[in-house]
């Protein structure tokens, strides 16, 4: 059996915790966790259910559509509008975000008061859900500390001349992160793209970690929108104990 569950490999405070979900369950089974990708929802509410074990809470569960729109899930529920973050600063509140290509970035500071989880696609990152994150979480940029997640890698994410130009007239330090191919396509770093965002946000660099997972690349562990199209969703997690 893979390992069911991963965690973070970063420095942050030791009350401060998280948890990654793979594509297997801790009894061998397939274990997405999104209800909008047609899987049987009574398997899905079974998969969470089981996550939900090794969590203090049931995780606060986004309705992801690309937004630049976080939840501050101390002064609001999931109120069927669409989000993509949630941040907190209560003890044994979950925040989640699903991926299966996208980034998802978790996020905490070096006091370890607040916890923040980001579901960062090409438009989410587009649209400042970062930047939006690490505002609404009213820590300075420079006590950040970010995890960025098992994402699809460059070599594996061909975009169009369209996101090339969005992200090139976004910010022309953008360009590196684009490797020309010979149809009119380009291999895109979002990654880098992200982190590129968080430092010049005022994200110190040493507080920037990675799982170097990429999601296509490993995809008997993770779930790939790119490599499957009709596939499930994992999720990452964090909390403040």
């Amino acid at each position: 059996m893979l390992n069911s569950y991963l965690k973070a490999n970063w420095s942050a405070p030791k009350n401060v915790k998280t948890l990654i979900t793979t594509r297997t369950s801790p009894d061998d089974n397939d274990f997405n966790l999104a209800l909008h990708v047609g899987d049987n929802p009574k398997n899905v509410i079974h998969n969470r259910q089981m996550l939900s074990i090794s969590l203090p809470n049931e995780p606060k569960w986004l309705s992801q559509t690309h937004t630049n729109l976080v939840l501050d899930l101390d002064k609001n529920e999931a109120d069927g509008k669409s989000y993509d973050a949630a941040i907190t600063t209560t003890n044994s509140t979950v925040c989640v975000v699903m991926t299966a290509d996208c980034i998802p970035i978790l996020i905490t500071n070096t006091a370890g008061s607040f916890a923040g989880a980001i579901h960062a696609g090409w438009r989410g990152v587009q649209n400042n859900i970062i930047s939006n994150t690490i505002s609404q979480s009213k820590t300075s940029a420079k006590n950040i500390i970010a995890y960025i997640g098992p994402a699809i890698c460059a070599k594996h994410f061909e975009v169009g001349s369209d996101v090339f130009d969005i992200f090139f007239a976004l910010d022309t330090d953008n360009k590196v992160f684009f490797t020309p191919k010979n149809n009119d396509k380009f291999e895109c770093d979002l990654i880098s793209i992200a982190k590129l965002q968080l430092v010049k946000l005022g994200v110190l660099e040493h507080n920037i970690y990675f799982s170097n997972l990429c999601t296509y690349c490993k995809n008997d562990l993770f779930y790939s929108y790119r490599k499957e199209k009709n596939t499930g969703r994992f999720a990452s997690t964090i909390w403040l104990e």
